[in-house]
């Protein structure tokens, strides 16, 4: 060593059956013996493998530092083979200040090591899965993630970076699911029975998935197999399906509830009126509140009645400008009460003709500028526009100024009776959701609390209608304005 290394020691090195690799103060190979040349020449290292390992990070300059200040320390090194993969190799050292040589001991395991025939079958293995429909995840019995396929990384809206290595259960950190379905999930899974869990999942671009894993463990190849099938459809399949059944049930019950209210109420309501024709009004302030009451219970039972047994369809040739310009003079009054300000925006070169039953979607357009009125705060505006699209359709929006709404109330916006206001009865939307449908259009609610809601409804093209050559410069109804600032 330091260039003459006595015969002796050196062919007591070689001999020694542990991996002995000697060093000098600057971290330099002085010294290799035959056991620790084999060992690091069977995981494919070049020759020159030590003059290409990093020394100058922190854990060798610690280890350096404490080897040379204790006489003894141990660090683990990461080393590169010619394939391009990274082995960790565990050092002891021990420092012989005479001569100024740092003696030390490695450990590696070579069974650790892919080879490079098995790298070839892993390869071919990965393209194997990669060309498989379903998600697939192989899992060492450890817990960390192997493998990963194409179609599983698109479903989880993972990179592989984010996911092989990791731990098993950060597959489901981002993801909703029982807390009481994951314990018997790994239980099964421990007693290598088939196990499945379904998780609801939002991606990064706002969708919501509904994916189900499948995991079993292969005692032959010693993993865990994890299929994903994405079941987003059949859930959204699913979910129609209940609310149609939902309506169903509501449209056998509701009306017969409805008459049995009404027949009450209307004795109710003409009693009332013989009583304040005889009396004097002001002597009793609560007739007022009483009608108002009333009155209330009134419109409930109309919409009811209008979700339960719908009209007759009665489709004609209508102009959409002229039904949103009569609901929003109707709705004036109820506006003009929280000093809010309609605005009608429309283009006054287009004549916005379609197939329609006028009066369901005049009821339509009175509900949803009614949600709109009771959402928003005084001096506040509700913008509608009629919009005509490059594809033939017509768009109607109203858009307020609201309270908004969250992410679950959007959800659940179009369920029957769900509502989040006071007073409300969660029916307004469903009669809208009802006339959208007859009429083969598309809702789209757009909503952000504190900001307010869009309704967006999106009307499809008719063979029979005529449009004139659409203008993008939009104008608003003066007409409006000044109705609203009255």
């Amino acid at each position: 060593m330091e260039g003459k290394s006595p015969m002796m020691v050196e062919a007591l090195f070689n001999e020694s059956s542990e991996q002995i690799i000697i060093f000098n103060r600057l971290g330099n190979l002085e010294f290799i013996n035959k056991k620790a040349e084999e060992t690091l020449k069977s995981v494919h290292l070049l020759s020159n493998f030590w003059s290409n390992t990093d020394k100058n990070n922190s854990e060798w300059e610690r280890f350096i530092r404490t080897v040379i200040e204790n006489s003894t320390s141990s660090t683990t090194l990461f080393l590169v083979n010619k394939y391009h993969q990274k082995m960790p190799i565990k050092i002891w050292g021990y420092y012989l200040q005479q001569k100024q040589l740092i003696f030390t001991r490695i450990q590696l395991n070579p069974s650790n090591v892919i080879s490079f025939e098995e790298k070839n079958d892993m390869i071919v293995f990965q393209n194997l899965i990669n060309g498989m429909a379903q998600g697939v995840i192989l899992t060492m019995l450890d817990g960390k993630i192997l493998s990963v396929n194409e179609m599983a990384l698109h479903l989880l809206d993972r990179k592989p970076a984010q996911i092989e290595n990791r731990s098993y259960d950060y597959l489901f950190e981002d993801c909703h699911y029982e807390s009481s379905v994951i314990v018997q999930y790994y239980k099964k899974i421990s007693n290598r029975e088939m196990a499945s869990l379904f998780v609801k999942k939002e991606t990064a671009d706002g969708k919501t998935v509904y994916l189900n894993f499948i995991s079993k463990v292969d005692e032959n190849l010693g993993l865990l197999v994890t299929t994903i099938i994405d079941q987003t459809e059949e859930m959204i399949l699913l979910k129609k399906i209940e609310h149609q059944q939902s309506l169903s049930f509501i449209g056998q019950n509701i009306a017969s509830i409805a008459h049995e209210i009404r027949n009450p109420m209307t004795s109710i309501q003409g009693f009332i009126q013989m009583i304040k024709s005889s009396l004097n009004e002001e002597q009793n302030p609560y007739f007022q509140i009483v009608e108002s009451e009333l009155k209330r219970m009134d419109d409930l039972l109309v919409d009811l009645l209008s979700i339960a047994k719908p009209k007759k369809q009665v489709f004609k040739s209508l102009d959409m400008k002229v039904l949103v310009d009569e609901a929003i003079q109707l709705m004036q009054p109820t506006a003009m009460t929280t000093d809010a300000m309609i605005v009608f925006e429309y283009d006054e070169e287009i004549e916005y003709t379609m197939m329609g039953d006028y009066s369901r979607l005049k009821q339509m357009v009175i509900n949803i500028l009614k949600n709109a009125i009771e959402s928003v705060e005084c001096n506040n505006y509700i913008v509608v526009k009629l919009l005509y699209s490059k594809d033939s359709s017509i768009k109607l929006s109203i858009k307020d100024s609201g309270k908004g709404m969250d992410s679950l109330d959007l959800e659940n916006a179009l369920n029957p009776f769900f509502t989040t206001k006071e007073y409300g009865s969660g029916l307004g939307l469903l009669l809208v959701q009802s006339v959208i449908k007859e009429h083969d259009a598309i809702l789209h609610i757009e909503s952000e609390v504190g900001v307010g809601s869009n309704f967006i409804i999106e009307f499809n093209p008719q063979s029979n209608r005529e449009f004139m050559n659409p203008i993008h410069a939009y104008k608003i109804g003066e007409s409006r304005i000044s109705a609203n600032m009255k």
